[in-house]
This record gives C-alpha cells, sequence and structure tokens, in this order.
C-alpha cells in the first residue's frame, strides 16, 4: 500500500490536471518557487502549513483532502467529475457574467482568475473574445464628452462579463486591431510601450511576423538589477519571445535611446491604474523604498498612476524622486526613469497616438483627468468605464 506522503502526493498532481492548471498557476497561487512546487508533485515533503495553503487554493478542508487521497486514480477521477463542474461550463459562464455561480466552490478570486489566465493562454477564450464588438453610439458620447475626435475612440462592450480580468482579455484583441492597422499604413511605425495588464494583453494579440515594420521601445525601465514583471521593458521581452517573427528593430534600452525614440514616436501605449494599498505598484514601493515611503505617497493624495507617475484628484502629478524621474534627467538614485507626462503630451498635441488603454468602472476620474490634462488623445475602453465617465 502506498503511502500517506505518496498518496498525498498524488492528489496533488491529480487536482491540478482535473482543473487544467500549469504547474507555473499552482506555484504563483501558493507564493512558493515554480521548483519547489515541481518538487511536491514528485515527493511531498513539505509541512502542514503548506498543505493547508493548497487545500484553501481548491477550496477543501484538510479533512475531505485527507479522504481524497485514500481514493484510487479512477475514483478519484468519478468523485471530482461529480464534484466539480467541468472548465468548458465555466467558460460559458464567465462571459456571461456568473463566474462565482457556475464555480462556487473556488471561494478564492484568485482561484477563478487562475482557471481563466490557464484557458486564455491555451488559445480556449479566443473565439469568445474575438466575438465581442464595439459600442459605437457610447463612442460618440465619449468622444464629445472629452473632446476627442470620434476615430480616436473606441469602446468595447464588455457589460455583460463582470470580470475585470477578462475586460482586459476582451481589450488586448481590439487595442491589436487598431496599432496593426497604424502599422500597416506605415512605412515604420515607432510604438513606445507602458506598463499595465491590459497593455500586456494588447502585445499577446500582436504577431510579429505580420508587422514586421513596427519598432517597439519602453516608455519606463527599472534602475534595479532585477527587473518587475510588469515594466514596460518585460512586456517587450515576453512580446518578443512568445511570437513568431520579429521586430524591425532593437528596442531602445539606454535613457539616451529611449529619449530619442519618444521624440520620433508614432505612438504611445499607456495603462492607467488606481493607487491603493493592496495593488501591485504599492507591493513594489514597499519591497523596494520600504513602507515609510509608501505611507508617505499615500498620504500626498495618490489616487493613480499613469507611465508610473502619480496623480492626484487634480490630475497634477505628484514629485517623488525617490520613486520615479524623467528618462533624461540628472535623478540617477530613482527607483523607476519614465518618459514625463509633460513630453506624452506635447507628441499627443502634435498628431502622435498616445492611447490610453483602461477597463473597469473605478478607473473613471483618472481617465477623465488624463485626457482633460492633455496626456494622451486616444482612447480604448470598456464600456462599463465609458459609462461610469460620462456620469462624471
Amino acid at each position: 500500500m502506498n503511502s500517506l506522503l505518496d498518496r498525498v502526493t498524488t492528489l496533488i498532481r491529480e487536482l491540478r490536471l482535473f482543473q487544467k492548471l500549469s504547474q507555473t498557476t499552482v506555484a504563483d497561487a501558493l507564493h512558493v518557487p515554480l521548483r519547489t512546487y515541481q518538487s511536491w508533485e514528485k515527493s511531498y515533503s513539505s509541512n502542514i502549513e503548506n498543505l493547508n495553503a493548497i487545500c484553501e487554493f481548491y477550496s477543501l478542508q484538510l479533512s475531505e483532502f485527507l479522504e481524497l487521497s485514500s481514493l484510487s486514480i479512477e475514483a478519484l477521477a468519478i468523485r471530482l467529475q461529480q464534484s466539480l463542474p467541468s472548465e468548458r461550463v465555466y467558460i460559458s459562464e464567465v462571459f456571461a457574467g456568473s463566474a462565482r455561480e457556475a464555480f462556487s466552490h473556488l471561494d478564492s478570486e484568485h482561484s477563478i482568475e487562475n482557471l481563466i489566465r490557464d484557458a486564455y493562454f491555451r488559445g480556449e477564450l479566443d473565439e469568445r473574445i474575438r466575438s465581442a464588438t464595439r459600442n459605437e453610439a457610447m463612442e460618440r458620447e465619449v468622444a464629445l464628452h472629452t473632446g476627442l475626435r470620434r476615430e480616436c475612440v473606441q469602446v468595447v462592450e464588455t457589460r455583460p462579463v463582470k470580470m475585470q480580468l477578462l475586460k482586459e482579455m476582451i481589450l488586448g484583441w481590439f487595442g491589436s486591431l487598431w496599432i496593426e492597422g497604424w502599422a500597416r499604413d506605415s512605412d515604420r511605425f515607432s510604438l513606445g510601450v507602458s506598463n499595465g495588464y491590459t497593455v500586456a494583453r494588447i502585445l499577446d494579440h500582436m504577431k510579429r511576423g505580420s508587422i514586421g515594420n513596427l519598432q517597439l521601445f519602453p516608455l519606463n525601465f527599472t534602475m534595479t538589477p532585477a527587473d518587475f514583471s510588469i515594466t514596460a521593458t518585460s512586456l517587450i521581452s515576453s512580446y518578443r519571445y512568445r511570437n513568431e517573427g520579429r521586430c524591425s528593430e532593437s528596442n531602445p534600452t539606454s535613457e539616451a535611446e529611449v529619449f530619442g525614440a519618444m521624440q520620433l514616436a508614432d505612438a504611445a501605449l499607456l495603462g492607467i491604474g488606481t493607487f491603493s494599498k493592496q495593488g501591485l505598484y504599492t507591493q513594489m514601493i514597499t519591497a523596494s523604498l520600504g513602507s515609510t515611503q509608501l505611507e508617505e505617497i499615500l498620504h500626498s493624495g495618490a489616487i493613480g498612476d499613469l507611465n508610473y507617475y502619480l496623480l492626484d484628484k487634480e490630475g497634477e502629478v505628484i514629485d517623488c524622486p525617490a520613486l520615479v524621474s524623467p528618462i533624461g534627467s540628472s535623478q540617477s538614485s530613482s527607483l523607476i526613469k519614465a518618459v514625463n507626462l509633460k513630453l506624452l503630451g506635447q507628441k499627443a498635441d502634435r498628431g502622435s497616438k498616445i492611447i490610453i488603454a483602461a477597463a473597469g468602472e473605478h478607473k473613471a476620474p483618472l481617465v477623465n483627468l488624463a485626457i482633460q490634462k492633455g496626456y494622451a488623445n486616444h482612447l480604448l475602453i470598456d464600456s462599463t468605464l465609458a459609462e461610469a465617465m460620462l456620469a462624471l
């Protein structure tokens, strides 16, 4: 008879395989290194705290987990099939806005998002994402509301969808089509890329082999030895190595190169984020600059960021040289160097396409402010964000 640890090892692996999750997804959710998690699937020998974390991830009590571990592989497959809805049903339900009802056994929002990510990167959401439509009536309203030209606004209908992650994936498809269209009409198209999840999803859908004249360069980069996963340089690196083909040129990496590229840029792609104690940006600040610096930033009235620059409720940039300073400036000790918003505004005035890509009604005040301040002249947003902007 297999030992208890052997049966636990088998169950850890089978639970992941049943829900069609990658080892990376589970390791990330459990906040352990990938190699550590992989070792658990070969021979579990960790402590009870980690086993409890695995149980929590799959919304199981430890007693339920141990009961499942006593079953044969065949009996386990039958039990899981009876108790957990299939991923096919889940994918259908999540687009109808009822993910929580479809997977009510998953208490954690993070667990649901992991399932979405895995299905997305396997290409199983492509058909539904590409069946989304633009809301042209709302595009006209937003153009009037913001003073932008009608052709500079795209509003994608996402109101049946409740999850922020899925809205960003849908926007990614429309953003890629917009940028690819501009690039194909140009002998050479230079695009500056900022940080953000929606920006990352746009790059996911852009196939480099079909846009040979596209040149990408980062609008920001960190000044630490280890880059952060959501910075522009990391997004571009991911784009370069994920798809077939290549860009026409390597992206600039020095401050002088980035500054020069921005002067000649045809377009820039920006995410915009709200600022809170739970966000990725605040986690980065705490890890690199400490909690005291974070508290000072929060007390300064920061409500969001654009290209890593902190914005207050009036849309003004909050000066924080320890955190971010302009590319080309003499400040060398900042955590992040970024193309400043004034330069982006100047490029927008001169006709370059400076795009804010964002989803979710919670970003409405920030997007309104960014357009009012002239930081951007194009909008790619979802219908829930558009509706909230029009209500302000």
